[in-house]
């Protein structure tokens, strides 16, 4: 999923007041955390540059977090709307639909990727 992609779906679900660059901003710590907490955390076939976030330029960017858990983006977008707009019994049916598809990916992702400094030894 592409940044322009996820603003225009959570703008068509949630429609909102929040613009652009604020969504940007929201997902630019989501993918801050998920190249922290996982990413940088695992082996990769090749080295990735450090993630610095996005601007407004990147739109036509991919998201970090593919198919089929990339629907974790729309449910944190729509947390952070109800946040900011503190309707916190949303935000914790957002958040926990999130939580859900986070979880799912990271247990994927920990079992398809060594952790860092994991050998396999053999005796």
């Amino acid at each position: 999923m592409k940044i322009f992609e996820a603003i225009e779906e959570i703008d068509k679900l949630k429609p909102n007041l929040y613009g652009p660059n604020e969504k940007i901003k929201w997902l630019s710590r989501l993918d801050m955390k998920v190249q922290m907490e996982q990413i940088d955390t695992h082996e990769q076939e090749e080295p990735r540059e450090a993630f610095k976030g996005y601007t407004d330029d990147d739109m036509d960017k991919q998201l970090l977090v593919g198919e089929p858990w990339d629907e974790m983006y729309i449910h944190w977008l729509s947390a952070q709307i109800d946040f900011n707009n503190r309707e916190f019994e949303n935000f914790n049916a957002s958040n926990a639909m999130f939580e859900s598809v986070y979880s799912s990916f990271r247990n994927a992702y920990n079992q398809s990727h060594m952790p860092i400094g994991t050998k396999k030894t053999y005796y």
